[in-house]
C-alpha cells in the first residue's frame, strides 16, 4: 500500500468518526431543539452529515480494497448543498424570532464550532495528500463545512437580531477565524 493510500485511509478514519459525531450532535438537537427553525436546520445537517460518513466509509473501503488513490470517485460539484434554500425552508413556519433565548444562541454556536472544526479537517487534509484526486475530494468537503457553518451562522445572525438581519450571507470564511 503507498504512503498516499495509507495517508489517505488515515484521513477517512478520522473523517468518519467526525461525521459520526457531528451525526449525534445534530440529532440530539434537534431532538431537544424549542423551535421549528433549529429543528429543521439540525435535521438537515445531521441528514447531510450521514451522507458524507456514507461516502467516506465507501471510499475507504474502496482504497483497502484496491490499494490506490485512482479509485477515488471525482467531485461533483453540482452537489454542494444550497444553504440559501435550506436556510429559506428552515425559517418557513417557525417560530417568533423575538421568542428565541440566549441559550439557544449558545447552542448555534456550538454548532458552529463543529463545522469549524470540520472544515479545518478537511482543509488541512487537502494540503496533506499529493493525490489531485484526493486534494479535490478533501477541498470539496471543506466548502460542504463551509457550508453547513454559512447556513448556521446565517440563522444565529437571524436569532440573535431580527429586525437588523439584512438577509442571507453565504460569504463568510471559516480559514479566517
Amino acid at each position: 500500500m503507498s504512503d498516499d493510500v495509507k495517508l489517505c485511509v488515515e484521513i477517512l478514519e478520522k473523517a468518519i468518526a467526525f461525521e459520526e459525531e457531528g451525526m449525534a450532535f445534530f440529532q440530539d438537537r434537534a431532538q431537544n431543539a424549542p423551535s421549528t427553525l433549529e429543528r429543521n436546520l439540525f435535521n438537515s445537517l445531521a441528514k447531510d452529515e450521514a451522507g458524507h460518513k456514507a461516502h467516506l466509509v465507501k471510499m475507504r473501503e474502496d482504497l483497502l480494497r484496491k490499494g490506490t488513490v485512482d479509485v477515488l470517485p471525482d467531485v461533483e460539484d453540482d452537489h454542494v448543498l444550497n444553504v440559501r434554500k435550506l436556510f429559506d425552508d428552515a425559517l418557513e413556519g417557525a417560530n417568533d424570532p423575538y421568542d428565541f433565548e440566549l441559550e439557544e444562541l449558545e447552542i448555534l454556536k456550538g454548532a458552529m464550532d463543529v463545522e469549524r472544526r470540520g472544515y479545518h479537517l478537511y482543509a488541512n487534509a487537502a494540503a496533506e495528500v499529493t493525490s489531485p484526486k484526493a486534494k479535490a475530494i478533501f477541498e470539496h468537503l471543506a466548502l460542504e463545512e463551509q457550508n453547513h457553518y454559512d447556513l448556521l451562522k446565517n440563522t444565529y445572525d437571524f436569532m440573535a437580531d431580527p429586525e437588523g438581519f439584512d438577509g442571507f450571507d453565504g460569504g463568510a470564511m471559516l480559514d479566517g477565524g
